[in-house]
């Protein structure tokens, strides 16, 4: 993988085994649990200090895993005690809400049209998170995530919370993802196994460094490690 001396020394790939698409929690299958652990403690390594963190989530291509990766990543932190805020930004696409159990409506875009306040868009301890949805699909989500009342909303936000991850539409598709790049502490990658093709990888990479994006990783998704699974009936003895 090509990448510029920028970013070479900053980039990890954290692999999450043969991850279902289903919350995670306590039940679930020991090497999921652990990897989802790595990829928290690697953030947290990363992105230091006490003050909030805004993380976004993206892949190449719809279908990837952003959504049920970034779910249960909010939920591995929320599970050590910090106070999380899961913001659902893919204004196109939306699905966090389905996944979590949420309400789709009001939500962000909602509340970025002066329809809803922020109390009323706000879905409080879903799964240990906070949870504000995509709300009402917008003829122009760009025109409403690049708008300074977006940028106002999330300065705002970090003085409540912990850490924040915003779910994105995939970089390579639209432009969403990028516009946002001023207002984010990181960005984390998510690649399907067998499926991501090298140009999409590259392509993402050279939209980010065009507007300055950090990128923290990628997200290895889908990978099947026989020796994980081995080490789970290990320790489940």
């Amino acid at each position: 993988m090509a990448l510029s001396s920028r970013n070479k020394s900053k980039v990890r790939k954290i692999e999450l085994g043969d991850l279902k698409e289903t919350l995670l929690t306590n039940d679930s299958p020991w090497p999921v649990q652990e990897a989802y652990k790595a990829l928290r403690t690697n953030i947290s390594f990363m992105l230091p200090g006490s003050e909030c963190k805004v993380v976004c989530v993206t892949s190449g291509f719809p279908g990837d895993g952003k959504s049920s990766n970034i779910v249960n990543l909010a939920i591995s932190f929320a599970d050590i005690g910090k106070k999380v805020l899961l913001l659902d930004c893919d204004m196109r696409i939306p699905v966090l809400a389905s996944m979590i159990g949420g309400k789709g409506t009001p939500g962000l875009a909602d509340f970025l049209t002066n329809q809803n306040s922020a109390h009323e868009v706000l879905q409080r301890h879903l799964h240990g998170v906070d949870f504000i949805s995509a709300g009402s699909i917008p003829p122009d989500p760009t025109w409403l995530l690049q708008s300074e009342q977006m940028k106002v909303f999330l300065r705002g936000m970090r003085n409540h919370y912990d850490w924040i991850f915003i779910d994105l539409p995939p970089v390579t598709t639209v432009a969403d993802a990028s516009i946002l790049s001023e207002l984010m502490d990181g960005y984390l990658l998510v690649v399907r196994h067998m499926s991501t093709e090298y140009p999409a990888i590259t392509n993402m990479i050279n939209q980010l460094e065009k507007v300055n994006a950090r990128i923290l990783g990628f997200v290895y998704n889908d990978y099947q490690n026989e020796q994980g699974n081995y080490y789970k009936k290990y320790y489940r003895k």
